[in-house]
């Protein structure tokens, strides 16, 4: 199994994962829909084009978290984190500087899907329970805080950077800031694996899908996973359509990002009252709430009524599936257990912006996006309900595998 490094005491490891997930989620999941109308603006390519990009990135990302996870139990972080460095890095700048939307579709889902991958939270939330000291549930609650912190930095730091020097040159800014993160990840912050328990990839994958509650839980977390996709990519838009202007929807959803320590900081009561997944249900709640708030949300008051709700719903979400993984999966095999969570919330969240690019397609308005999002969102809740019915204790499930 994997065991921590030297370092597992102390509360830089945890702070330097922080700042990995900062950088990988924020300049390319949460600055996207920053992104999106200068693209088609400056090169004419279709919005529909550019939104696949996205969507394959999240697949790619989706299928490679069990392999991501599978390598973090075999290998240790060094390795996850310098791959995920080297190669998203050199597939974004390729993009950013690519000539046609074929060539940058390509490309960007490819540098993408490497960092989410390698670097998203099934591969980080695995490499703070192990180095981050005897409490898994805070090391993985500190962490997330930190990563609460991705869009409110990146957001307003894309639209800024784009009114400065265009789209490309942001994109290969802000991703190269991801790379550089990752490497120093892989130098500073390193979990050991004992050669003794290590395992193949596919009986690493079909002894977690066997575990009890497991499968109601990966549809939970996938549905959940085409809200939020839809939601990312197009919260900005909405607000602009409803009313704001680019630079003000920009920051609401950067303080949708920061709202979303509203879900991460009083994280233990709301367990202790309703349990993991009770809460897991109400973050769903508000998750899909937010998705109808933001269709009104013209104005600033509404604008922040959405950034608290939907801020608070995503925030307790990233926390409470590291918790709920914990429980579920021996450590032995927390790194493809947690891969094959993400894989589901990032496989299904690749389908939701076409979802919701399609619904606006048919129907002229982007407000049908978010309902596609409120629908999945509700629909989140119950699978979990169904499956919290199906886990059994911890310790009977571990005993039997």
């Amino acid at each position: 199994m994997s065991t921590p490094s030297p370092r597992g005491t102390s509360h830089l490891p945890v702070a330097i994962l922080g700042l990995i997930t900062i950088a990988v989620y924020g300049c390319w999941t949460y600055s996207f829909g920053v992104l999106l109308d200068p693209i088609v603006t400056d090169t004419g390519w279709s919005e529909l084009g550019i939104v696949t990009a996205f969507s394959v990135s999240a697949g790619i990302a989706g299928l490679g978290s069990m392999i991501g996870g599978w390598a973090l139990d075999r290998w240790g972080s060094r390795v996850v984190f310098g791959v995920a460095a080297i190669f998203g890095t050199i597939a974004f700048w390729a993009g950013a500087n690519a000539s046609t939307a074929t060539g940058f579709t390509v490309l960007s889902s490819l540098g993408g899907g490497v960092f989410g991958a390698l670097g998203f939270y099934h591969v980080t939330q695995t490499v703070a329970a192990r180095v981050g000291g005897p409490s898994p549930t805070r090391s993985i609650t500190a962490l997330t805080v930190w990563g609460a912190f991705a869009g409110a930095i990146y957001l307003p730091l894309t639209a800024w950077l784009i009114d400065l020097v265009g789209w490309r040159d942001t994109l290969t800014i802000i991703t190269a800031s991801a790379g550089a993160m990752l490497a120093i990840g892989a130098v500073s912050v390193a979990t050991d694996t004992d050669p003794q328990h290590r395992i193949t990839f596919l009986s690493g994958l079909g002894k977690s899908l066997a575990v009890p509650g497991a499968r109601w839980f990966m549809l939970a977390v996938g549905l959940a996973g085409i809200a939020i996709s839809v939601l990312v990519v197009y919260q900005v838009p909405l607000m602009t359509a409803a009313g704001l202007t680019l630079a003000t929807a920009s920051s609401i959803a950067g303080a949708r990002s920061i709202a979303q320590l509203l879900g991460r900081l009083p994280l233990a009561p709301i367990v202790g009252r309703l349990g993991a997944n009770g809460a897991m249900q109400l973050s769903f709640v508000a998750i899909a709430a937010g998705c109808l708030i933001v269709i009104i949300a013209g104005s600033v008051a509404m604008g922040v009524l959405f950034a608290v709700v939907a801020g608070f719903g995503i925030g307790s979400m990233s926390p409470l599936t590291g918790i709920n993984s914990v429980e579920l999966f021996p450590a032995a095999r927390l790194g493809v257990g947690r891969g094959t969570i993400a894989a589901a919330g990032s496989a299904a969240g690749a389908i939701g912006p076409l979802l919701g690019s399609g619904a606006v397609a048919l129907s002229g308005s982007r407000s049908a996006a978010a309902v596609v999002a409120a629908g999945a969102g509700f629909a989140a809740v119950w699978a979990m309900r169904l499956a919290g019915r199906h886990v059994e204790t911890r310790v009977g499930t571990q005993a039997s595998s």
